[in-house]
C-alpha cells in the first residue's frame, strides 16, 4: 500500500483573517457594500504604519477590510472586461454564492448597480451574476449549481 509523505507548510496554524480591497473613497464605499451587498461595519481605524483609513466589514460570513490611503497616486481598478480580465494576473473577483440567484440579482439591478452580466450560464451546472463596485472592482455572484442537469 502507498502512504504519501506529507511535509507539514512551515507556515502553520493559518487562517483566513479578512480580503482587503484598497478604495479612493472610504465613505462612499462603505455605504455601498452597506446597501447592495448587507455590509455591516465591524471596526474602523487607522493605520499609522501606512497612513490608510480602514473600515472592516462582515458580508456573508466573509470579512472585507476597505482601506483608503490618501494621496495623489492613487492608480483606478483593471476594468478589462471578462474574460480578457484573467490575462492579468492578482485579485479577479470578491466572490460569494445565493440559494436564490434570481432574485439577488433583480435586487442589484433595482438599486442602479453595474452589471457585468446577469445570471449568464457559465457551465451546463452553474449560472452567475457579475457586477463592478463603484470604483470597479468585480463581484461574482455564483446560484446554486443544478443538478442532474
Amino acid at each position: 500500500m502507498f502512504k504519501a509523505h506529507i511535509t507539514p507548510p512551515p507556515a502553520r496554524g493559518l487562517r483566513l483573517n479578512n480580503v482587503a480591497l484598497a478604495v479612493g473613497d472610504l465613505d462612499a464605499m462603505i455605504a455601498w457594500y452597506e446597501t447592495r451587498l448587507g455590509g455591516v461595519v465591524s471596526e474602523r481605524g487607522h493605520f499609522d504604519a501606512v497612513g490608510a483609513d480602514f473600515a472592516m466589514l462582515e458580508i456573508a460570513g466573509l470579512r472585507i477590510e476597505l482601506v483608503s490611503r490618501p494621496g495623489p497616486t492613487v492608480r483606478p481598478v483593471d476594468r478589462t472586461p471578462p474574460p480578457d480580465h484573467l490575462s492579468m494576473l492578482g485579485f479577479k473577483a470578491l466572490v460569494f454564492e445565493t440559494d436564490d440567484l434570481a432574485a439577488v440579482t433583480a435586487a442589484l439591478v433595482e438599486h442602479d448597480t453595474e452589471m457585468v452580466w446577469a445570471e449568464q450560464q457559465l457551465t451546463a451546472e452553474r449560472r452567475s451574476t457579475m457586477l463592478r463596485d463603484p470604483e470597479g472592482n468585480l463581484i461574482h455572484i455564483f446560484g446554486p449549481i443544478a443538478r442532474g442537469v
